[in-house]
């Protein structure tokens, strides 16, 4: 078989194998060396093609296909740096679990530390961030590698999955020529499909008895953290809280809080109120049990600090790292939720002895509810969150950027009867591929998708609006001035916070906008707003909307609602 036949036949096995094993989505960028899986991917049918020419940004791009269910979506890149480029996107794919395929060309070995052009040193170029790195050297003549290449893009995809999702690498190299000699071919019939089960980790009986020894009749607490929990999941943990009669603390992007089927022990507003010492000081649990990641509250995290040496704090976690990030875990579960869950609930559970337990959380939640009936106090950030949930259409996605937005998320999107998928990118809490990321996630389907961003994650990645030509996406920017989360920081005070923290770009969104064909408005107000998201909502392109915030009075009404809050309670 001559080389430019063997790198397209090569290809054609690994495309269809990756489509055998339920890859949907191709982010490719531009390049000479990938062509020969370029024109594999284009002979099949069930595989969607998205182009996106810069490699960080196509990245990002299919970590939000994943995230919006299209899991594990693939990437590729052609030789020398542009792989690089997606090493954000790989830390944050590792770090939050999250499937995804890495396809690199390369150039053949004999290329290699000799000068030549474009070339680099491929050979897991991602160290210990990807769960499996797979080299395939395309040879002419070489029958052992066409056999074994579907077995080989099977393993990559599996391990993408499980026992840890994550990023997987495969790096092909090809020689020249990269067109096939006998023309472009049909592909050979695809060999049997690879089958693989991925098992539940279930608890022992032994282990659930001793756990439910350790939470009956005691007043602790339960978390549902940063994770996607299933709705069997969900029910679970409704049911388990009901039994003991505890508060379940829910994180913004547990998505409890934006769903009806129980709320009777649902507590949402405990980033404010748990900023209260007396409430913190006063309430100490003898339990805390903690599913899924982290949460993002800082309060509440330093709740469970505060409370480390007194209480029992145990962490689920169904995948193989260390959740505990405080270290001051008791013990430590590798199981899945929802069977651990129901096998909890079988057991012979007592509510807490202390009959005022609950009522105490649930009194905090209705405090800060009556907090956010007074509009005028709260923040424009908040009004602006509340307002946006209110209009958008059920079973919509929101992404929220890091730093001040998911916190204010936090804050003041308690309970909302309405299912909403809200989902960020917590891996490792990065402000770069904000863009890209929410934009992958519009390319799965028709559902409303919108992007909450700070002006700064917007800058990070002006790269990716490009895509929003070829998609339908809200953009919704606070423009506070570059890094104003800082501002609640002791940073803040230092003469040169501006130019060294704050880091203002001075960026005219309307220029932006018109750069890359948004529809734009700029808003300083939430009843501009509520216009201006209605429009953006029956619009048939991407929307821009910028809102105005002064941070010096924003970080003045975070501070007094959080205050008036202890004042309130007490």
């Amino acid at each position: 078989m001559k080389p430019g036949d063997s790198n397209l036949r090569c290809s054609q096995q690994l495309v269809g194998a990756l489509v055998d094993a339920g890859v949907r989505h191709l982010v490719i960028s531009p390049g000479s060396r990938s062509t020969p899986l370029v024109l594999a991917a284009l002979q099949v049918e069930a595989l969607q093609l998205h182009v996106v020419p810069d490699e960080r940004s196509a990245a990002f791009f299919a970590l939000g296909l994943s995230k919006a269910g299209a899991a594990p979506a693939a990437v590729l890149a052609t030789s020398g740096s542009a792989a690089a480029h997606w090493y954000p996107a790989v830390i944050e794919a590792a770090s939050a679990h999250w499937p995804l395929l890495l396809l690199s060309a390369d150039r053949p070995p004999e290329s290699h530390t000799c000068g030549a052009n474009q070339t680099i040193d491929q050979t897991r170029l991602f160290g210990a961030f990807t769960r499996g790195f797979f080299a395939l050297d395309v040879q002419a003549g070489n029958p052992a590698l066409l056999a074994s290449v579907a077995s080989i893009t099977a393993q990559a995809v599996d391990l993408s999955r499980w026992p840890l999702p994550g990023p997987t690498h495969i790096n092909v190299s090809f020689r020249e020529p990269l067109l096939p000699e006998s023309g472009l071919s049909e592909p050979p019939p695809s060999a049997a499909a690879v089958m693989v089960d991925y098992p539940q980790r279930t608890p022992a009986a032994a282990q659930v008895q001793q756990l439910a020894e350790q939470l009956s009749g005691r007043p602790g607490i339960l978390i549902a953290g940063a994770s996607a929990f299933t709705c069997g999941a969900a029910r679970a943990l409704h049911r388990l809280a009901v039994k003991l009669d505890c508060p379940l603390l829910a994180d913004p992007l547990s998505g409890l809080r934006f769903d009806a089927s129980d709320t009777t022990q649902l507590v949402c507003r405990y980033d404010t109120f748990l900023r209260d010492p007396d409430f913190a000081n006063n309430h100490a649990p003898d339990w805390v049990l903690q599913f899924g990641a982290p949460p993002v509250s800082k309060a509440l995290h330093d709740y469970l600090d505060r409370h480390a040496a007194s209480s029992c704090q145990i962490r689920v976690h169904a995948g193989g790292d260390w959740p505990d990030p405080a270290r001051n875990g008791r013990q430590i579960i590798h199981a899945d939720a929802q069977p651990l869950l129901e096998a909890l609930h079988n057991c012979p559970l007592q509510p807490a002895m202390l009959s005022d337990w609950f009522a105490a959380f649930r009194q905090a939640e209705q405090c800060v509810d009556a907090l956010h009936e007074q509009p005028a106090s709260l923040p424009l950030e908040a009004r602006i969150l509340n307002q946006l949930v209110q209009q958008l259409p059920a079973d919509s996605h929101i992404f929220a950027g890091n730093s001040t937005v998911i916190r204010d998320c936090d804050s003041f999107l308690g309970l909302q009867l309405k299912p909403l998928l809200l989902t960020a990118n917590r891996g490792a809490s990065g402000i770069d591929g904000n863009v890209s990321t929410l934009l992958g996630m519009a390319a799965t389907d028709d559902r409303s998708v919108v992007g909450l961003l700070g002006d700064l994650a917007l800058y990070h990645d002006m790269n990716g609006l490009l895509a929003a030509r070829d998609v339908k996406a809200i953009l919704v920017v606070f423009s506070n001035g570059g890094g104003a989360i800082f501002s609640y920081l002791p940073q803040a005070q230092l003469p040169q916070f501006e130019q060294y923290w704050l880091t203002d770009t001075g960026l005219d969104m309307a220029t932006v906008a018109q750069l890359y064909q948004l529809a734009f408005r700029r808003i300083e107000n939430v009843d501009d707003f509520q216009q201006a998201f209605s429009d953006a909502l029956a619009a048939t392109c991407s929307s821009l909307i910028e809102i105005v915030i002064n941070r010096e009075d924003s970080v003045a009404r975070h501070r007094a609602f959080w205050s008036q809050f202890e004042r309130q309670l007490s």
